[in-house]
Parts: C-alpha cells; structure tokens; sequence
C-alpha cells in the first residue's frame, strides 16, 4: 500500500548537489522501470530525488510496484551542497545518459537547473509532497535471504507459465511456498505448469503469489550476483532488497490452486533427448505451425517410433517434419501426441540440461518435460492438444 503526503508550498524549496554522469544515469536507470510518463496520476510520471547529507535516494513508482535506490555521498562520484527533495521529469534519464561530464542539479521552487561543461538544461518539476510514500519496514530481519543467481534461475524456470489473462488473476502470478520441506516455487495458466523444489529452509514459513511481470521486472534490473533478501511486511506487500536497490509490490490475494495433483507420477514411457537437437527441430517447424494459427503459437506433433519425429502440417503452409534420434527410451516406443509449438519452446529453454526426459502417459494426457541431471528438483508440464 502507499500513502500520499499531502500537498506543500514549496515555492522557497531549494537543492544544490553535483554528481558523476554515469552516476547520475545508472543510478536512474534502476528506478525508471516502473515510470510512465502517460500513467494517470501526474505525480508518478516522474522520478523522487531526495538529497540528504549522506546519500541521494531515487524512487520510480507506478503505484502496485516501485524500485528506490541508494547513492553514497563519497566526495567524489557525489557531492551535496544544499540538501533538498523534488521529482524529476523522466527526461532527465534520457538527457543524463548522453552526458560525458559531472552534472550538477540546481533547485530553485519547482525550476531544476540541469548543468554538465557547456550543456544547460531548465526544466519544470513536480511537488514531491504529493509523491507516494513508501512502506517502512525493518531492514535487519529479512522474512528469507537467497542467492540472487538462484532467485533469477527460479524465475526463469518458472515465470513465463503465467497466465495473460485477468479472469483468473492469481494465475498472472509465482506461487512462493517456503515450508519445512524447502522452498517451492510453481506457476500456471491452466495449460502449462513450471515447478522448482529446492532445499532451501527458513525459520519462517511463507506462503504468497507474486506478480510474474514483477518478477521479470526484478530480474532485469537487481544485480543478482549479490544476496537476494524478501521482506514480507503485510498480506499485500513484498520488498526485495539486494545492496543499494530496494524493490516494492503488491501481492496477489487468494489462495492459489492446488497443483500437486495435476502432475502426474507414472508413465507408459520415459525418452530421453539431446535438449538442444529437440529445440532446433521445434524451432524449425515452429513457423509452419504458426501460419494455421495467426503466429501465435501453432500445434506440432510428435512421433516416436524408433527416433522421435517432429513435424507440422498446415493447408496454408504445406507439411515439415524433423527426425531426431533419442538417447534411450523406456517403455512404450509407439505413440503420437500433438502439442503447442511455443509451449514446449518456452519448457525446452527454461531447462538448461543437455538432455530432458519426455515422460509420456497417454495420448490426451498430460506430459512432462524434466532435466536428466539438475541441483534443482524442476519440471515443465504441458497438456497435449487434441488434433484431427
């Protein structure tokens, strides 16, 4: 949730400070994210800046997610001379990117003097009393700390099975499960499934569904060399913190369904294959696929009867097919199922094994895609298509 400071006179209102080019664009570049100039408050079209004697604080917010970042006084990147607050017009990243030298910002009212050498900028700011503030919440106990290079392979693994659709918005979001037996991480649009197990435990247990887009937004934007530490601070509410970058968003409320028993145990038949072979072959008929279904995906269909054959045919395009050998396989070596092309191209990439196992267990039944080896227990789920 975020509360808003009531409004101010500010005409008296001053800053003064000057800080490294890249400083300045990089440090921008980390909040600006989340900002729309179209959005339809005025306020969150633009970027909070907060000059202290210590430090500058940046805020990007679209009002569910927001990113704030700390820059250091040091005397050398950063200098403040006047400590003031106000909110950026978003141009500014773009004017700071395209400067070579220190900057410095100069705030008189709601007038911003922008100078770097010979380059002059005046431009309009925004009130920062009506800007939203952000939740308090206690940095020392995080809720779960974690790698952020596994965090990231969890939502790779994971995020891109999200629904696009609202009817259903839980399924817009990663159900995050921490209990006793590790940590789960599942999403699903009712057609797809990701899941990964880890052994990680917490002394606290969390159950919560986080927004996939606010996950891939995380992904692009925290260094994720760096520990990854969740603050769950209330029902609706989570905070990521990873060095000087904080990031805030809205969960999803409601309890998300049960998937445990969409995933099936036993198989007719178990193939393993070179996950890249796979992947190029799809990749190859995937375009024939997609001229019978106005390139949003198309249906291939798979054959495996001594190898596994991959082909696709439409009336518009005309007919493709791909034979790749398997490595082994166990049980059934005689059957067909039909699938989406973009479904298994997405499960095929989010595995980073150089070979899957396809487990089969019926024509119209569900399938599974898993990693022969992997650090983590994963899965892809996919249904078949019924085809003519």
């Amino acid at each position: 949730m975020l509360f808003y400071y009531k409004k101010a006179n500010l005409e008296g209102f001053i800053m003064h400070l000057k800080i490294n080019s890249q400083t300045l664009a990089e440090a921008l570049k980390k909040v600006e994210r989340v900002v729309n100039v179209k959005h339809q408050t005025p306020i969150l079209q633009g970027i909070y800046l907060e000059a202290t004697e210590q430090e500058l604080i940046l805020i990007g917010s679209d009002s569910t997610e927001s990113f704030r970042f700390h820059v250091p006084v040091d005397g050398e990147n950063l200098e403040i001379f006047e400590p003031g607050k106000t909110v950026l017009p978003k141009q500014v990243s773009d004017i700071s990117k395209k400067m070579k030298k220190d900057v410095e910002l100069k705030l008189t009212g709601f007038k911003l003097s922008l100078k770097s050498g010979k380059t002059e900028f005046d431009l309009n700011t925004f009130d920062p009393e009506e800007f939203p503030k952000l939740p308090a919440f206690e940095l020392e106990k995080p809720s779960v700390t974690l790698k952020g290079t596994d965090f990231n392979e969890f939502i790779k693994k994971t995020a891109f099975a999200a629904s696009d659709s609202e009817v259903r918005p839980l399924l817009t979001g990663v159900c995050l499960d921490l209990n006793s037996e590790g940590l789960h991480l599942v999403c699903t649009d009712s057609h797809r499934l990701g899941k990964v197990k880890t052994d990680i435990t917490n002394e606290n247990s969390l159950k919560l569904v986080i927004p996939a887009k606010a996950l891939d937004r995380l992904g692009k934007t925290f260094d994720l060399q760096e520990e990854l530490h969740l603050y769950c601070e209330s029902d609706n509410q989570l905070i990521f913190r990873s060095g000087a970058l904080i990031f805030y968003c809205r969960l999803l409320e409601g309890n998300y369904p049960d998937t445990s028993r969409l995933i099936p145990t036993e198989f007719k038949s178990e193939m393993k294959i070179n996950r890249k072979e796979f992947l190029n072959a799809m990749d190859l008929v995937k375009e024939l696929a997609n001229a019978a279904d106005n390139g949003k995906g198309g249906v291939v269909k798979l054959h495996v009867n001594g190898a596994a054959t991959i082909s696709s045919h439409t009336a518009q395009a005309g007919k493709g097919t791909v034979v790749v050998d398997y490595e082994s396989l166990e049980g059934e070596d005689d059957y067909t199922i039909s699938f989406s092309a973009k479904y298994m191209l997405d499960a095929l990439k989010a595995i980073d094994d150089d070979f899957v196992n396809f487990k089969f267990q019926g024509a119209m039944r569900p399938f599974l895609l898993t990693p022969s080896e992997s650090k983590y227990e994963e899965l892809q789920l996919i249904l078949p298509v019924r085809t003519m």
